[in-house]
């Protein structure tokens, strides 16, 4: 039950029309309303939301950012239902619905699978009972993904016979990702080993040799291929 409490004043007022007694009569009108109001305005400060704003920070393509927690305190003690709510797709709020006294914790958690780069703005409701309702503002900043990294390199040695009955010039080297698609061709010499190196770790590798002299170049030799570590 809200009391109001008016103070009487006697005075001595000399009316000289009506007009006057209407003007005495909406000047106790505004008081009393005036009056009511401020009732209900202390009522509503009588509850407050912390932080007032969010921000969360993240990588494209990485993990979601950590949950933050908005809490909620109010002066009085009798039970009242706190409900929120959100108006964004990559933000989630809960609970939704709960009975609180003094306090209540909310947690807020982002979501940015399938988000480009860039700044979202979104907003969180909070509402106590039917008396308090609080807007809490919800920043998203959402950096691009890091190019990658430079692919690991390694090497390969090979070793293969030597060509035995005729003059031998030297050697090449066949190097492919695919089966008898070579790329690269290394002129190795005289020697029968070579370590091939400029090579992507996680990739396979295919390889032959030929033997060459005056008159021309051998075909291939058997292919041997490797996963480079």
């Amino acid at each position: 039950m809200r009391h109001i409490f008016m103070e009487h004043t006697y005075r001595t007022v000399r009316l000289r029309n009506n007009e006057n007694a209407l003007a005495a009569t909406w000047f106790w009108q505004v008081g009393i309303m005036a009056f009511i109001c401020l009732g209900l305005a202390s009522e509503c400060l009588a509850a407050s939301t912390s932080p007032k704003t969010l921000t969360f920070y993240a990588v494209q393509g990485a993990t979601n950012p950590p949950n933050q927690t908005l809490t909620v305190r109010r002066t009085q003690s009798k039970p009242a239902t706190l409900t929120t709510s959100d108006n964004a797709t990559w933000l989630t709020v809960s609970p939704t619905t709960t009975s609180m006294t003094t306090s209540a914790t909310i947690t807020v958690a982002v979501n940015t699978s399938g988000l480009a780069a860039g700044t979202y703005n979104g907003t969180i409701t909070i509402k106590v009972g039917t008396w308090y309702t609080k807007n809490v503002p919800v920043t998203l900043i959402l950096s691009p993904a890091p190019p990658p990294p430079p692919p690991t390199m390694s090497t390969a040695t090979l070793t293969w016979d030597a060509v035995t009955g005729t003059p031998v010039s030297g050697y090449k080297v066949y190097v492919g990702e695919a089966p008898r698609l070579y790329t690269r061709t290394i002129d190795v010499g005289t020697v029968t080993s070579a370590t091939v190196d400029s090579l992507t770790v996680g990739r396979m590798y295919y390889f032959a040799v030929t033997a060459y002299n005056s008159a021309g170049e051998s075909p291939p030799s058997n292919e041997a291929s490797k996963t480079i570590q």
